[in-house]
């Protein structure tokens, strides 16, 4: 019991700080709008004390100085509406809320010299100032320092003015402004508890969506993305690329005879092979490009600036490295055949044109298979013409189409 208090303290005493780095940083990118809204409504509340004040002015025949200052307040506020929508820092927007009650309070002190006596409605006007607080956004440490500044500034003012107030004024104002505080304080905690509450809810449904959204666009076996997702996001990824002046890398690849593999060694065997492939080519790309499974036997990786040669060969190497402890002669000489488009980022080439590109230099590539050459069978076919990225892609960009054979041994 004893240490449920300082919990509690310091769980409320600011409103972005959280156990978590994670989810310190998701209630930092909330707390603009937060603070916005909080200001806002704290602002438009003020407007419509400050009314009613002025109405109730107009009706005991005060000071024609109340009215003034109350549209002088009015102004403020209206200004502290407009101000919400355009900046964009919740430190600024939380200084501007200081503003307005601290130059709010000073009126209410200049009112009170003025008069040299505190109007029953002056006390009611610093009641509201105090109860306004908890509309802000702001932790308890934060919601404590305006309350102390404010209960410092009227009560210096009263001590250090050139006449005496009335001793039953100055009791009531303290009275007043300790029971406010109290009240105000206590909705501030209350308000924080909620309020994390509710990001921790928020960050927890945020997380769980995206993990949801990754299984859904992964392929189980491989860990993969799908083609489904790939279909979606090329395009993005594309033009990505190309506002960062990268050179486009579209890799094909398939498992050679992988169906000798499935019927001779079984379908288990097979699907770890395809296994090996998802882990060899993203620790390869690490977070430098996509790995997405087509179908099959049937790989794209899609990536930028890169060597593609060095790619294809890491990943085979790795791949191999992974098939090496298997019990099966088929799978410890599993081997790939990879094809490769390239274009530079100031060809508009779509989708469509890479991958039949690619896979014709796929089918390139398993040729050398069938032609009893050694391994690696690799094909990059780069695009350095823009007239050849108009012409359907029936053959490979012959003026730049390279089969490459690279020492099996790189790493």
């Amino acid at each position: 019991m004893n240490n449920d208090f300082p919990r509690f303290l310091h769980s409320v005493w600011s409103s972005t700080r959280y156990d978590s780095p994670e989810l310190t940083r998701f209630a930092r990118e909330k707390s603009i709008s937060e603070a916005r809204r909080g200001l806002v409504a704290m602002s438009l509340l003020t407007i419509i004390i400050l009314l009613i004040e002025a109405m109730l002015y107009v009706r005991f025949a005060l000071d024609p100085l109340y009215l003034y200052t109350c549209a002088i307040l009015v102004m403020l506020s209206l200004n502290m509406v407009f101000a919400a929508r355009t900046v964009a820092d919740a430190q600024a927007l939380h200084l501007l809320g200081v503003t307005l009650l601290v130059v709010s309070g000073s009126a209410f002190v200049l009112l009170a010299h003025y008069q040299q006596v505190f109007h029953p409605m002056l006390f009611a006007s610093v009641a509201m100032l105090f109860i306004v607080i908890p509309m802000m956004s702001w932790g308890l440490g934060e919601a404590l320092a305006v309350t102390l500044l404010i209960y410092t500034m009227f009560t210096l003012s009263t001590l250090d003015a050139r006449f005496n107030f009335a001793d039953q004024s100055l009791w009531t104002l303290q009275f007043i402004m300790l029971g406010a505080s109290a009240v105000s304080l206590s909705l501030v905690a209350r308000n924080v508890r909620l309020r994390k509450h509710d990001v921790e809810t928020q960050h927890d449904l945020v997380v769980a969506h995206d993990r949801i959204t990754d299984l859904s666009n992964r392929d189980p076996l491989t860990g993969a993305l799908n083609r489904r997702y790939f279909d979606q996001e090329f395009d993005r990824y594309l033009a990505r690329c190309r506002a960062n002046q990268n050179q486009i890398h579209f890799m094909l690849l398939d498992v050679d005879d992988f169906k000798q593999i499935n019927d001779g060694c079984g379908h288990e065997c097979g699907d770890r092979v395809l296994g090996h492939i998802g882990q060899a080519f993203s620790a390869v790309l690490e977070d430098n490009g996509r790995l997405v499974r087509m179908g099959g036997d049937e790989f794209a990786v899609v990536f930028a600036d890169l060597d593609p040669r060095v790619v294809a060969m890491r990943g085979l190497n790795r791949f191999c490295d992974l098939n090496a402890g298997s019990e099966h002669e088929k799978v410890r000489n599993a081997n790939l055949s990879i094809g490769v488009a390239s274009v530079p980022p100031d060809i508009e080439v779509g989708y469509r044109q890479l991958y039949k590109q690619a896979d014709l230099a796929l089918y390139r590539a398993k040729s050398l298979k069938d032609d009893n050459r050694a391994p690696p069978n690799i094909v990059v076919s780069v695009l350095r013409d823009p007239q050849d990225a108009l012409v359907s892609t029936q053959t490979l960009w012959n003026s730049s189409a390279k089969v490459t054979r690279l020492d099996t041994g790189a790493s």
